[in-house]
């Protein structure tokens, strides 16, 4: 489903990819770990093309995301690439991003009404389906100011799932949120199995990853280290830098909890 292959993202004289190569098998669940810095929310927004980028592949779905930096292209042309790549990418931001105007519904319904020009009964049939999926039916005329962080996320998953992706992209989905919120998106992560998306999820939280993640990527220095089954990962990683990075973490637990 994905196939990122050398690629390199600079800021100036700053790299932050430095030939990422890895790939996503259709309907897995990927995690991306890595200290702070080595380049994995840019990896996520250059995915979504969000961001450029300056060498490497993108393939997504068997679309090509050009790297080509905004500009380059003509204005139909980058309208065109946007639209074909975020038809099969959804992204549910840090911050969620929620229009505060809009309800619950309304913000789940306003990018198949404007992108797709689904017809209002449908769209919100839709959006009422994946309000339910996240939990949240009898919220849909709530503003996200009357819901709390984990239902404002959840309204961000259901407008991400509402353009029918094939790939959804989660950015520190956890960030914000304390341990039984935490515990409850892993829940909800899992049981969106069935709709066979292929979901990607950077992260700093280990034991989040642990539960959820059917492969992990561990990022370091722009690219990416090592990858391999949650399982393999955590239990015996390859990498001299991913045990480090597994050490430190089990190391500040013991501290905190002594």
């Amino acid at each position: 489903m994905i196939q990122v292959t050398d690629v390199v993202k600079r800021y100036g004289p700053n790299t932050v990819l430095n030939g990422a190569t890895f790939s996503i098998a259709e309907a897995q669940l990927t995690t991306i770990l890595g200290p702070s810095g080595c380049g994995k929310s840019t990896m996520l927004r250059c995915l979504n093309r969000l961001e450029s980028f300056d060498a490497g592949s993108i393939t997504i779905d068997d679309v090509e995301v050009l790297g080509a930096p905004r500009g380059t292209l003509s204005a139909a042309d980058e309208d065109a690439l946007v639209h074909r790549v975020r038809a099969r990418v959804g992204i549910v931001f840090q911050n969620f991003n929620l229009f505060p105007h809009l309800t619950a519904l309304g913000n789940v319904i306003e990018a198949p009404l404007t992108v797709k020009k689904l017809p209002r009964a449908q769209a919100e049939e839709v959006g009422r389906h994946y309000l339910a999926r996240v939990g949240l039916s009898g919220k849909e005329h709530h503003h996200p100011a009357q819901l709390s962080g984990g239902q404002q996320q959840r309204v961000a998953i259901a407008r991400a799932l509402a353009m029918e992706p094939a790939v959804v992209l989660f950015d520190e989905p956890t960030s914000a949120l304390d341990p039984r919120l935490v515990r409850e998106v892993a829940t909800l992560l899992r049981a969106l199995d069935d709709l066979r998306k292929t979901l990607v999820v950077v992260s700093h939280d280990l034991d989040f990853a642990r539960a959820i993640s059917d492969q992990v990527i561990y990022f370091e220095g722009g690219r990416a280290v090592e990858t391999g089954t949650a399982s393999a990962v955590f239990g015996s990683p390859a990498h001299p830098e991913t045990r480090a990075f597994m050490d430190s973490f089990h190391d500040g637990r013991q501290g905190r909890a002594s």
